[in-house]
């Protein structure tokens, strides 16, 4: 009995891993999402396209145009990306479906502090909120009188920042850079010494 279900294992595993095998190709082809996406050369199953670009991205990218058109969808890990290789295309799609573009899902990990309900890059655009929190932005931050108002700050912070690495620098001491941009000096002496 054992010597009977140790020579049907492995055929009943090679049955099993083609019916899975069928199964996802087969739910890939009929998925409605992917009749909507442009054409793109076929990829592996996890790493999706990014094999198939090298070094010189817009080098491979030019290429694949060359067979799959001047719009092709290409799939990165889990990121399904369309690539659009022509200027006039690219202008085209960026000024007639912006709004549908620039819908973006904020991450897990900005999601998980709330930080999607508050900041401008999260919230949905063209909404109230957007719209309200864009406005403020150009008016009180970045408005011509603004930037020169704080100028001589800026200025003052960076000659801080600049002195401090060149000093660290001749003690040899590593520096995180996130800590050291911190306004406080007492923090800053804390983490040095």
């Amino acid at each position: 009995m054992e010597i009977f279900s140790e020579k049907l294992l492995l055929p009943i595993c090679f049955i099993l891993s083609c019916f899975f095998i069928f199964t996802t190709a087969r739910f890939r082809q009929s998925s409605p999402r992917s009749a909507t996406l442009p054409p793109g050369p076929p990829r592996l199953p996890i790493i999706g396209n990014i094999h198939q670009v090298g070094k010189l991205p817009h080098r491979s990218f030019a290429d694949l145009s060359r067979t799959y058109g001047p719009i092709m969808h290409l799939k990165f890990g889990r990121l399904n990306t369309v690539i659009i290789t022509l200027p006039e295309a690219a202008r085209e799609v960026l000024r007639t479906h912006d709004q549908t573009l620039s819908d973006h899902k904020a991450p897990n990990a900005v999601r998980s502090i709330s930080h999607h309900k508050v900041s401008a890059a999260w919230i949905h655009p063209f909404s109230a909120r957007w719209r309200l929190l864009r406005k403020l932005s150009v008016t009180h931050l970045f408005s011509p009188q603004r930037i020169e108002a704080t100028k001589a700050l800026r200025m003052k912070k960076v000659q801080e920042l600049v002195s401090f690495m060149d000093e660290s620098s001749k003690r040899e001491v590593t520096v995180d850079i996130s800590r050291v941009s911190c306004e406080d000096e007492a923090i800053r002496n804390k983490m040095v010494g």
